[in-house]
């Protein structure tokens, strides 16, 4: 049986993989690594996901009490679980897949544009850009750097590279269309 997993389904399984987690520390986790930065998943759907994900079999739950606190859900991947998280791991590293993207829309449409409210909207899009680069690099330096785990490091790597590249090809435009 073939189990598709959309990107917060994975995202999820891949925090609860490393170690097991109640619903509140995959919030944290979601947080503190900026996942909402690249990807939607929002602070509601979490417990949505995790008990769909508990009714496929990828995960299941424990419930566990520390003193005072009420009991909470300890979440952990099944051998389902794990299996089905690494074939999607794999199969997004190995198969690019389409973007889509709202800039990309812009693009298709910008003749409804004149040549300066064109310039002025580009170079507003090459200024967020640059805005954006600044913000990842500062959250990466602040993370640790080149001493973050591999898979930290990569994500913020191909973050950079792509802001880098995009800021070259929409400098490249702007320059060609002020000519």
């Amino acid at each position: 049986m073939e189990i598709a997993l959309t990107n917060p389904e994975l995202i999820i399984l891949g925090l609860v993989a490393e170690e097991p987690k109640y619903g509140y520390q995959i919030e944290q986790n979601i947080v503190q690594r900026g996942v909402r930065e690249w990807t939607e998943i929002g602070f509601s759907s979490i417990y949505y996901i995790l008990n769909k994900l508990e009714d496929r079999g990828l995960l299941v739950s424990e419930k566990h009490t520390a003193g005072e606190r009420p009991a909470r859900k300890i979440y952990r991947l099944t051998n389902l679980g794990r299996q089905e998280y690494q074939k999607a791991v794999r199969a997004r590293l190995t198969s690019p897949r389409p973007r889509t993207d709202d800039f990309d829309i812009g693009l298709a449409n910008l003749l409804a544009l004149d040549r300066s409210e064109l310039l002025q909207a580009l170079t507003a899009y090459q200024f967020a850009l640059n805005e954006k680069l600044i913000q990842v690099q500062t959250k990466f330096d602040l993370d640790g750097g080149d001493d973050l785990n591999l898979a930290a490091y990569e994500l913020f790597n191909h973050s950079m590279a792509q802001l880098k590249a995009e800021v070259d090809w929409i400098t490249e435009i702007i320059e060609r269309l002020s000519k």
